[in-house]
């Protein structure tokens, strides 16, 4: 049977609105819009999802959280039409009183560039040669520094979405951090000597950090498909540094799924692995603070 709908505008603009809905919500009784200035706004931002939660930056707690999936408008609309979307409707986004914003990114456009060669002035080059292609005028390269690691994290974004959120909130500090550097601090705050790996896996990619006597072997994003194409490059990395992995550690945090697959197949293959903070999503109907954003974690 034709669908109808599609050459409908009033039911396709229903359909459209229909799915603003999030997929998951969490809030706190004590959330207050009279409080917003003291509150933290974080975002994660990915080309497929987009959720944003509150801290209160005086207790550090988390008390709202929203998760959504970018996929309301047709292939060719980008990131920041899809979330105007969710702020045309929402209640308290849009306000400009905010004590901080942090944007958390998830893009395979990054590389680490060691403290002593770093040159501001080469961050396009430096970029280009990790992706292996131009930059484009639609890119936006930042860069932050790491000197415990000693290194810079070099990592581009949408011009379009960081002009919109510049535009957004006019006078809001806005703090951008590509998510290798999130996994990144995790590893450092575990402070492990034997090999570890960190992994936070998303929905299409997962984020991969290796260190060895608490310094970095790797750090690196793959794009995947399956939990058989995560394994794979697990699998793959571990080989490449010589780690064997009968003595290799890795943790694993993010979108594992209710039945937990890539755990238990992992497992055949590494003796030590385990969970990082982490909940199904049946947190959300539990009502409790979902976990599979590794920025979450406390000190983030």
């Amino acid at each position: 049977m034709m669908d109808f709908t599609l050459f409908n505008p009033i039911r396709q603009l229903e359909a459209i609105i229909s799915n603003i809905q999030p997929k998951g919500k969490f809030f706190l009784p004590n959330f207050d819009v009279e409080k917003i200035p003291t509150y933290q706004l974080f975002f994660e931002i990915s080309s497929k999802s987009f959720c944003f939660w509150v801290k209160d930056s005086v207790t550090a707690q988390i008390i709202w959280v929203e998760e959504y999936s970018l996929s309301w408008l047709d292939a060719d609309s980008s990131v920041v039409d899809n979330i105007s979307f969710v702020y045309s409707s929402h209640e308290f986004l849009k306000s400009i009183k905010w004590h901080s914003i942090h944007i958390q990114c998830d893009s395979q456009s990054f590389v680490q560039v060691p403290l002593p060669y770093f040159r501001k002035e080469f961050m396009q080059k430096y970029l280009q040669l990790a992706k292996g292609q131009l930059i484009s005028n639609s890119e936006q390269i930042l860069s932050q520094a790491d000197e415990s690691f000693g290194l810079v994290h070099v990592f581009s974004i949408e011009t379009a979405l960081l002009n919109w959120f510049s535009q957004t909130y006019p006078l809001v500090e806005i703090q951008y951090t590509p998510i290798c550097q999130i996994v990144l601090e995790v590893a450092k705050a575990e402070s492990r000597n034997e090999p570890a790996m960190y992994v936070y896996v998303k929905e299409d990619a997962i984020n991969v950090v290796v260190t060895n006597q608490r310094k970095l072997q790797l750090c690196n994003r793959f794009p995947i498909r399956s939990t058989n194409d995560a394994l794979f490059y697990i699998l793959a990395t571990l080989s490449e540094l010589s780690i064997s992995p009968e003595k290799a550690f890795v943790k694993l945090f993010g979108e594992l799924g209710a039945d937990g697959q890539l755990l238990a197949i992992l497992s055949e293959y590494v003796t030590n692995v385990e969970l990082g903070d982490f909940q199904t999503v049946r947190a959300w109907e539990e009502g409790q603070i979902p976990k599979n954003y590794i920025g979450m974690k406390d000190g983030m």
